[in-house]
């Protein structure tokens, strides 16, 4: 039996009993923050693109956009969900190539929708999704510059459609398999209005490719192992096949390691100097005038990875570029949603602190091989005053939201739209998504009349 025929088994036979409730609790988690994020995108420019795109497209009242009155058939909905949840980048982090909740929630909400699933349905399907892509993502190891939420995030999509839709297992492999030829995305769109697009149309491939199967609709039943296919192409030298499905069924990913809530609407790559930034910042009074130089020393090599912008012309940009995000953190005292917007980004004073800052590898990562020196995250930033003295920030761990501060970020993104009434109420459906006798009933707290 092949990686993908395993797989396809799993998705179709696995039972809500048999997935760990802690699994479910990070799910719900991710699940009530993406439904903030995605309330509060429809408010953004990229937003009222996407909504005017979707009204005009009209089609089958299947399901809704988020923040919106607009009905309209699943696979629009998931499209225009996907692409608002990560309008701002403030959707959550983990596996499944790094932001589950905004390639899965768009999945089972419009499915389940379309379908009047129920709420253990829709979470059992985004258990699902999330194990499939992150045991992709996790032993592909992929070595071109691959958007991974996108590419991963289509195969966890159509595993999330396949389980929603009941399909057996050869059609969950054909579902597979036409998802194989939908995945792409690019990083050089990263600080653009296109990678939100990725999980979008990740979400919108998923459906698509499960509804096609359901049809007859045929595929390469092995495109994951099979010679010029999914792993073929987007698998890199460290690529490990067999490990894809270890312990599949046993050992939950989700229940793990879980998934982190950002504190702040940028990428990922950036928190975990906010982290040690916004701290040392609180405790001192730094006037960034009297900044001489700052110089990031991180493992990775300067200017690769997610951090792809030099220059920062608009509030997207700001998003991928480390030199915004520490100028901000020393000028602005604070990075949130206003740290990103056009407006801030046109007063220039931060693009021109961006020039004292430097980025630099640490000499001990840069001497050893590739093969040893993954994995070392050993990083700090010092800061040089003009009068000699230096702060040197270790940089460890980054902080991301728990507890009731998951529920404050909601409040917040979502409260660009619905008031204090209707927001309790989502929180409480969300909280007992298990007990939901219809997808339906979640949507309604979070859309328009």
């Amino acid at each position: 039996m092949g990686i993908t025929e395993r797989l396809a088994n799993w998705v179709a036979t696995v039972k809500y009993e048999d997935v760990p409730p802690e699994a479910y609790e990070q799910a719900k988690k991710s699940i009530l923050d993406y439904l903030g994020t995605t309330v509060y995108g429809s408010t953004t420019p990229l937003g009222q693109i996407m909504i005017d795109y979707t009204r005009e497209q009209g089609g089958t009242a299947q399901a809704r956009v988020l923040g919106t009155s607009i009905k309209t058939t699943s696979v629009n909905a998931a499209f225009a969900n996907g692409a608002l949840g990560h309008s701002e980048d403030f959707d959550d982090l983990g596996g499944a190539g790094g932001h589950p909740a905004v390639t899965l929630t768009p999945t089972v909400l419009a499915l389940g929708e379309e379908l009047n699933l129920s709420g253990k349905e829709m979470l059992l399907a985004w258990v699902v999704g999330y194990e499939v892509g992150t045991r992709l993502s996790a032993n592909l190891h992929p070595d071109r510059d691959w958007h991974p939420t996108a590419i991963f995030g289509t195969m966890a999509a159509v595993a999330a459609a396949s389980k929603l839709l009941k399909l057996d297992v050869w059609k969950t492999r054909m579902a597979m398999g036409i998802a194989g030829s939908e995945a792409a995305g690019l990083r050089r769109n990263f600080g653009t209005m296109t990678k939100p697009f990725h999980p979008g149309n990740a979400a919108r491939s998923g459906i698509v490719a499960a509804k096609l199967a359901s049809r007859g609709y045929t595929a390469d039943p092995d495109i994951i192992e099979g010679r010029q296919g999914y792993a073929d192409c987007f698998g890199g030298v460290k690529c490990n096949l067999p490990a894809v499905t270890q312990l599949l069924g046993k050992l939950y990913y989700l229940a793990a390691e879980g998934t982190r809530i950002k504190p702040w609407p940028c990428c990922g790559g950036n928190h975990t100097t906010l982290t040690g930034m916004l701290d040392v910042v609180s405790k001192l009074e730094l006037n960034p005038e009297d900044v001489e130089h700052i110089e990031h020393v991180g493992a990775g090599v300067p200017g690769l990875g997610a951090l792809i912008r030099s220059e920062v012309h608009e509030g997207l940009a700001g998003k991928f570029c480390l030199e915004y995000n520490i100028a901000a953190s020393i000028i602005d005292r604070k990075v949130d949603l206003t740290t990103f917007t056009n407006e801030r980004a046109a007063k220039g004073d931060l693009q021109e602190f961006m020039t004292k800052v430097h980025r630099s590898q640490n000499p001990d990562v840069a001497l050893r091989h590739d093969h040893i020196a993954n994995g070392d995250n050993s990083a700090w930033v010092a800061i040089k005053m003009k009068d000699g003295t230096e702060h040197k920030v270790e940089l460890g761990p980054a902080m991301h939201l728990t507890g009731d501060a998951v529920v404050d970020k909601f409040r917040l993104t979502a409260g660009s739209v619905f008031k204090s009434d209707a927001l309790g109420k989502a929180v409480q459906t969300v909280q007992k998504l298990e007990t939901l006798p219809s997808a339906r009933n979640l949507v309604d707290a979070v859309t328009l009349k």
